[in-house]
């Protein structure tokens, strides 16, 4: 028997949920929720109802009664239905060659740049981009661009997932003895991370938040919330993540039992961009971070964040960041220029002269030469009301043929404290 699927899609699906809902569990049990509607198997209405035009004018009759404009499409898989849906607005589509192959490239899971090669070469549509022979295309762009082709050739293999009332999943485990360090858990955690993986990735999804509570001797409880950057289902990578967690604030009692709970989120995409810079792996830059942070402490690991005073060191350390990686900025945008300012630890010592209560000469062990502009006095702390915020003075000068520096006067001797470049 041959598949039939529809999809109905929504400007406002949050609130007409239930609505579609209703719509949908009239025709079908196998539903799949979307962010912007909703898709379900309607396989075998042909005996009930006719053929596809005639299934398609009942859903949108349900959808009349119900009040609610969008727009359908019918197709033999499930994603050309959804294509269709996305692709014609406000309009019922029957799947044909023609509609489909007119739908714009913009629907496909491809990257920006991707598409603007595709442009530039002439390709827009879903019906000249087939023109194009498959194996082109994977030399080109890679064996990840199979799974576009595959949506594209109506391959039919994406099933439909079931529709998700919970946001996560759970497991626990109670322990016949107790046990002192959290390291001799690792073979039953390994275990119940693996159950645990197994029922997100059958709901289709992914986990970039886990939650670990342990209940510890003396009706004691001891929780951690582990938050990664990205979304995985590494298993190995989550033992790590959490072993460096605990490790950072052990707990202080014997373990009784263990629960686990995996927050849902979407998967991590595969494609990372034709054009994109390699970068380091993210699981491997978050595990880094975490050792760092065992072997100097929380508070010394993270990304500064500048904070709006005048101090010897006006930002702070931001210990659950971790940087974000960028794109260059197009070549119509002028970058705007970053003055960086690197401390010496520990400060240098200098011998200044003067010259009519002005700076003139400045000497180190590295550098020596005449003041050419310098800039300030400051004071070393904006915090008018702390004691000692106003012992330091700071001028930042510029030396002849050696660069642009901090200087301190404080308790009667002069230091370099930092370089500008």
């Amino acid at each position: 028997m041959p598949k039939l699927f529809v999809c109905i899609t929504v400007d406002d699906a949050s609130s007409l949920r239930h609505s579609l809902l209703a719509v949908a569990r009239e025709f079908s049990f196998a539903i799949e929720i979307l962010e912007d509607g909703i898709v379900f198997d309607a396989s075998g209405l042909e005996r009930l109802i006719g053929g596809p035009e005639r299934v398609i004018r009942r859903v949108q009759a349900s959808l009349d009664a119900f009040g609610i404009k969008g727009s359908i499409a019918l197709a033999d898989t499930a994603d050309a239905a959804m294509l269709l849906a996305h692709g014609r607005k406000n309009t019922a589509t029957v799947n044909s060659a023609e509609n489909f192959a007119s739908l714009s490239l913009e629907g496909l899971d491809i990257e920006r740049d991707t598409l603007n090669v595709l442009g530039d070469l002439g390709v827009r549509n879903i019906g000249e981009l087939l023109a194009i022979p498959r194996d082109e295309l994977s030399r080109r762009y890679g064996r990840d661009f199979d799974r576009v082709i595959k949506r594209i050739e109506q391959r039919g293999e994406r099933l439909l997932t079931p529709n998700i009332r919970e946001s996560r999943v759970s497991w626990n485990f109670d322990l016949d003895q107790a046990v002192e360090d959290f390291e001799q858990l690792v073979f039953i955690l390994n275990h119940g991370l693996e159950r645990l993986f197994a029922r997100v990735a059958h709901y289709g999804k992914s986990s970039e938040h886990i939650d670990i509570s342990l209940r510890l001797d003396g009706r004691k409880q001891r929780r951690y919330e582990i938050r990664a950057s990205f979304p995985t289902l590494d298993r190995g990578f989550w033992l790590k993540l959490i072993g460096l967690r605990v490790s950072l604030e052990p707990p202080e009692a014997a373990i009784l039992a263990v629960e686990v709970i995996a927050h849902f989120t979407k998967p991590r995409t595969d494609q990372r961009g034709l054009y994109a810079v390699s970068r380091p792996e993210p699981e491997s830059l978050l595990l880094t971070a975490g050792k760092l942070k065992k072997l100097v402490g929380v508070r010394d690991v993270g990304v500064p964040v500048l904070l709006n005073e005048r101090s010897a060191r006006p930002f702070r350390l931001d210990a659950d960041a971790l940087p974000v990686g960028k794109e260059r900025a197009s070549a119509e945008t002028s970058p705007r220029p970053v003055i960086a300012f690197q401390y010496f630890r520990p400060a240098r010592r200098a011998e200044v002269r003067t010259q009519g209560r002005k700076l003139a000469y400045v000497s180190t062990r590295e550098f020596a030469g005449r003041i050419v502009a310098h800039g300030g006095v400051w004071r070393a702390g904006s915090k008018w009301w702390a004691a000692d915020s106003w012992e330091t003075q700071e001028w930042d000068i510029e030396v002849e043929n050696a660069g642009v520096y901090r200087l301190a006067l404080a308790n009667g001797e002069w230091f370099i404290v930092g370089e500008y470049d």
